[in-house]
């Protein structure tokens, strides 16, 4: 603004609306100052506390699993410092992570409740105790559910050959050896197998097949990622040696 040509009052009148004006921007400067710092408190949660439960075998499931089986409840790491489940109405455990058995008599919903203390945080949340706690109902099924969703048919590929399909089956048949009796079968790995593993270790939600197959070799860690997505990690003879491969596919029936 040009003041040189301005009468004497008039541009001590101006100097002082220019003064003004500077003067009432600086808050302004300084909120725009505060809100382009990040927030360290944005993203986080009152109670961030989580618990896993993993049947046999190291598989995941979210809530649901046979009876009559090993199961490993597990809680998340730093902050936390201690913990305590209680498991039903009567059974209580401490650690971090905890083995847990339920015989083939007990059925139905669980309550899984965890308590686990952390350092406060108090920058962020002024109330807070340190004290977290979570409960999570556990669904327990008879041994061999026929309606465990590891049951079904997959389309998918390894990983290596993402390009060359083919499915696998999980179901259940009468035993070859004991045509009274019902068993497990997977069919289809390695591509082009017909012959069914028929030892077969299954979950709810998991599987491992020791023998049967076309050449000989485990599948030895089976299990769903979703509801319909299954990931196999088995060996394959690809002559003159074994490999690793891993077969993804998606759920067809």
């Amino acid at each position: 603004m040009k003041t040189n040509n301005l009468p004497a009052p008039t541009l001590r009148v101006a100097r002082l609306v220019a003064l003004l004006a500077a003067a009432l921007s600086l808050p302004a400067c300084r909120d725009q100052e505060k809100e382009s710092l990040p927030d360290p408190c944005k993203g986080q949660k009152a109670n961030p506390l989580t618990l896993t439960f993993t049947e046999a075998f190291g598989t995941p499931t979210p809530d649901t699993a046979y009876n009559d089986q090993p199961m490993a409840f597990a809680a998340p790491g730093a902050p936390y410092t201690s913990y305590q489940w209680l498991i039903g109405p009567v059974d209580e455990r401490t650690g971090r992570r905890i083995g847990v058995s339920f015989d083939d008599q007990t059925l139905g919903s669980i309550p899984v409740r965890l308590i686990a203390t952390r350092p406060p945080n108090l920058a962020c949340f002024p109330k807070d105790d340190g004290v977290d706690t979570l409960t999570k109902m556990l669904t327990l099924v008879p041994w061999r559910d026929p309606r465990a969703p590891i049951y079904g048919k997959f389309q998918g590929a390894n990983l290596d050959a993402p390009a060359d399909t083919f499915s696998v089956r999980i179901y259940s048949g009468p035993d070859w050896q004991h045509s009274s009796a019902m068993t497990n079968y997977l069919v289809g790995i390695p591509k082009g197998c017909r012959t069914p593993y028929d030892r077969i270790g299954l979950t709810w939600r998991g599987i491992v097949a020791t023998s049967g197959g076309c050449s000989s070799v485990p599948v030895y860690k089976g299990y769903l990622t979703t509801r319909d997505s299954i990931r196999l990690e088995y060996r394959a003879q690809v002559s003159p040696t074994i490999i690793d491969r891993v077969f993804v596919g998606k759920r067809v029936r």
